[in-house]
């Protein structure tokens, strides 16, 4: 009987062998130990750009991010207009679950990237939402925290179980710490908080492992199971700066405190990953593997760019792989020259199904024991095109994890404008996209996607860089020179202009200008790994080959892992020293770093047909043509290759491939750039209509404004339940008009009304609705205080109420609905509490805002003082001040705590 295929794909986001090699000196990490004997092992390269939700849905699907759909980690959401989390919704492509269920295998998915609200699926599904949870209490019992998202699990009475498992960062006591921070005891926690990050991450990756644990020990019916941990790479961005060795600017104190974080972050995930292994049992194939590496030496960046997703600058080009079990070689040999998007077909290979044509990675052959023919089909999509139904996260949901996404770096602070909002996420999801674009040499797909961002924001060098890079390969060179105009005007005439126009010369292909400025930058930083990949390409292009060889070993001491310097050495030794054999060694070694790029693929082809492997060189320099067919040297190369093997049919066909290639680019090249151009212009008049539509908006809106009639308005304002409705009744007692409309009814919470304005929920849209309660007092709730008019004047009586009796009045009302909090009661108190602060300091500080505040429990208890402020405070606005305390009765005061 043949045994049941399994196989455990384990993620480690940034994991790197730079420090897992370090750990494996010292002992330990048996788990990782155990995969590397008996297994294959090696470099994982990454994709452009490095963001984790584009990546790992990368992974998933083995297709880039201008397939798949996901673009960061936010989007637009297409029904409310809202910026939200991504979600299984966002997806475009089916993953590699999706695809082994249509062939009856059973999948289990925990905490991947973009699967909130996956439905459907042959399996279990718990989604990357799982993990989230903030401001639980030390002393909550688990069966009191919030209930999880919905679209977090599926089936859906997952929650049944599951939400139990969940991990508080309160439970990550002094014990668990200790690995991590053996100098903890020295910190002060009134005034360090750093220890939180910790607490929280690790919390997370524990809820993850606590959920995989469960569903392999009480449902160990699969086929293929995914678990994703984010927390190496968020632990990685709090303390990497304290890893060893001690940076510049770090001090000896917090160096002692906080040098082991790191390492014990990837020991904690080695236990782990033995638990998996164990509960996998010997028949699982097992993958483990990381979407890139983590700079933790000298090559740690010592400025992290003040941008959206900047701190991506820390990670590296190269992840890890590990592969063992049924079926992988045992032979306990590095593999080389492996991708992201070789991890789907790679699995689906191993399961026996066919690979998608469409996909753009290839499967890892050399991992395997046999070598089983591929089976292709032209795709896996669905004709119609089917999709998963958006995830329902609630407001406050995605506003607490897009407040986690800021809190890293990887977005921007969300506006609170939600037009201005949307533009942001679009910008920024462009920008992503038109890199995954240049990443794949599409030019031409992110010419538009970088013009409408450096139209936005010219100030942005990065986005001029990228654009004027676009421009030169379209040859767009006066477009170009135009937006690089632009960024040299920002940087002046430093080390950054000079790099820059540096690189912009070499793309243009004037190699000796390029050469002159990186030399007038070259004293200043002889060992800027930026500038030695560049002098190396220079110095190449204009035969200094001594210059080249020196710039080559240099950038090698500082990364090892340097692919253009192993490029440059091969070059050198194949093109100079006539050493073909050495060229041969160091372009496999540039393959295996970087194996989608088509140069070191040409060079190998070149050097081993030189060295008389033949068939050797034909597999490499048919690697190359099919990287980019427009490769001269690799076809003439390949040419020779078929006339030496006596293969005259092939050297005819790449014969007439090349000539065909040629006239097509001849006739090709000027109808494109008339395309390009017109595109551009066409473009730019669409751009320019869309700023003079906006301008004349924001003229009339001005012009209106300013039409405006000053006017004072009375408000009563505070918090729901903070006895702003008594208020109202009070200043109604004293003879004041009152706005209202009588919709919203006198009930159990409020026997004497509410006395509410309805329309005035849309203030934010129309804030002229305000001038329709000139000469009454109008109830204002404390959020939409910062949409009133800064053309009048305002009386602002500010409700305070302690929150804890606010929240637990809520609580009671929404009890008496039949109604549940959308949040945990002490994460509203801090919250709303914060919201009350934050308002009345904004009030305070405000010229146009005379201000009152109110303490509903004594206005209740011990009115007088309250009172006779509030007298002073109407003047002759109340004809009847001495009614004021008539509404006020202490018997009605009964929502103070919950019934």
């Amino acid at each position: 009987m043949t045994q049941k295929k399994r196989l455990l794909l384990v993620g480690w986001d940034s994991a790197d062998w730079k420090i897992i090699n370090d750990l494996l000196a010292e002992g330990g990490m048996d788990g990782i130990r155990s995969l590397m004997d008996g297994g294959v092992h090696g470099n994982l390269a990454t994709l452009e750009p490095q963001l984790s939700p584009m990546l790992w849905t990368s992974i998933a699907t083995g297709k880039m991010a201008y397939h798949h759909g996901v673009q960061g980690f936010t989007e637009v959401d297409p029904v409310s207009g809202g910026v939200v989390p991504v979600s299984a919704a966002t997806r475009r492509c089916k993953t590699v679950w999706e695809m082994l269920g249509e062939r009856g295998l059973r999948s289990h998915v925990v905490s991947w990237f973009a699967t909130q609200g996956e439905r459907d699926l042959d399996g279990k599904m718990v989604s990357n939402m799982f993990g989230h949870l903030k401001g639980i209490t030390p002393e909550q019992d688990p069966s009191e925290w919030p209930e999880p998202m919905p679209g977090t699990y599926w089936p859906e009475d997952l929650a049944e179980s599951m939400n139990e498992l969940r991990v508080s960062p309160h439970e990550i006591d002094e014990d668990i710490l200790g690995p991590f921070l053996p100098a903890g005891h020295k910190i002060d926690q009134s005034r360090d908080h750093r220890i939180n990050n910790l607490r929280q991450h690790l919390a997370e990756a524990y809820s993850v492992h606590s959920a995989a644990t469960h569903l392999m020990e009480t449902d160990p019916d699969w086929d293929f199971m995914a678990i994703y941990y984010r927390a190496i790479d968020e632990i990685s961005h709090h303390f990497m700066h304290y890893h060893p060795p001690k940076m510049e600017g770090i001090t000896d104190e917090d160096f002692e405190i906080y040098q082991h974080v790191v390492k014990g972050t990837y020991r904690a995930h080695d236990m782990m990953l033995q638990r998996l292994l164990h509960l996998a049992g010997p028949e699982t194939t097992v993958l483990l593997i990381s979407d890139h590496g983590f700079h933790s030496d000298h090559l740690r960046p010592t400025y992290t760019p003040r941008v959206p997703a900047g701190i991506t600058v820390w990670h590296r080009n190269q992840g890890v792989i590990l592969a063992k079990g049924p079926g992988v070689k045992s032979t306990n040999e590095p593999i080389y020259g492996a991708r992201l998007l070789d991890i789907t077909p790679t699995i689906l290979h191993a399961f026996g199904l066919p690979i998608g044509n469409d996909m753009e990675g290839r499967v890892l052959n050399e991992i395997f024991a046999e070598n089983n023919p591929l089976q292709p089909i032209p795709t896996w999509e669905s004709p119609d095109g089917q999709k998963q139904p958006r995830g329902s996260l609630t407001a406050e949901e995605s506003t607490a994890l897009l407040e986690q996404f800021v809190a890293l770096g990887y977005i921007d602070e969300v506006s609170d404008d939600p037009t201005e909002a949307a533009d942001e996420t679009g910008r920024e999801n462009k920008w992503s996209l038109a890199r995954a674009y240049l990443y794949s040499g599409k030019y031409e797909d992110a010419l538009p996607l970088l013009e409408d961002c450096f139209t936005a924001y010219p100030e942005r060098t990065d986005y001029a860089q990228l654009l004027a890079r676009s421009q030169l390969n379209l040859g767009l060179a006066t477009e170009a020179e135009e937006t690089l105009a632009v960024c040299l005007e920002t940087f002046g005439n430093n080390f950054a202009a000079h790099l820059l126009q540096g690189q912009i010369e070499l793309q243009k292909g004037d190699h000796q200008a390029a050469l002159d400025h990186l030399e007038k930058i070259r004293e200043q930083a002889p060992e800027h790994p930026q500038v030695l990949e560049l002098l190396c390409r220079c110095c190449i292009a204009v035969s200094q080959w001594d210059d080249a060889r020196q710039s080559a070993k240099t950038l090698l001491r500082l990364d090892p892992d340097s692919y253009q310097a192993r490029l440059t050495l091969a070059r050198v030794a194949l093109l100079h020293d006539e050493d073909a054999q050495s060229a041969a060694d160091a372009a496999l070694e540039a393959v295996e770093l970087q194996y989608g790029d088509p140069r070191a693929h040409a060079v190998l082809g070149q050097a081993l047909l030189q060295l008389g492997q033949l068939k050797e060189a034909e597999q490499a320099l048919v690697n190359s043509l099919r990287l980019n067919a427009d490769n001269a040297n690799a076809t003439e190369a390949l040419i020779r290759v078929y006339k030496e093997l006596g293969d005259n049919d092939k050297v005819r066909a790449v014969e007439g491939n090349a000539l065909r290639l040629k006239a097509e680019r001849q006739v090709a090249k000027k109808k494109q750039l008339e395309s390009l151009r017109s595109g551009v212009a066409a473009r730019a008049r669409e751009r320019h209509a869309q700023r003079q539509e906006k301008r004349e908006k924001a003229a009339a809106k001005a012009t209106e404004e300013a039409a405006i009639k000053p006017g004072e308005f009375l408000i009563v304002s505070g918090l729901p339940r903070s006895g702003t409705s008594l208020m109202m009744q009070m200043l109604r007692a004293a003879g004041i008009d009152l706005m209202h409309d009588g919709k919203r009814e006198a009930d159990e919470d409020n026997l004497e009304g509410y006395w509410e304005w309805e329309d005035l929920k849309a203030l934010r849209k129309n804030p002229r609705l305000i001038e329709q309660a000139e000469g009454k007092a109008i109830k204002v709730i404390s959020a939409l205080l910062p949409a009133l008019p800064p053309q009048h004047r305002y009386r602002i009586i500010f409700m305070k109420r302690p929150m804890e009796e606010i929240v637990d009045s809520q609580w009671t009302m929404l009890a008496r609905r039949g109604q549940k909090p959308r949040a945990e009661k002490e994460h509203l108190i801090q919250t709303q509490q914060t919201h009350m602060e934050q308002t009345l300091a904004g009030l305070r500080q405000r010229k146009n805002v005379t201000l009152i505040e109110i303490d509903y429990p004594t206005l209740v208890a011990a009115p007088d003082e309250q009172l006779r402020a509030l007298q002073d405070f109407l003047g002759t606005t109340a004809p009847h001040p001495e009614e004021l305390p008539k509404p006020i009765r202490p018997d009605l005061h009964h929502n103070r705590t919950m019934n």
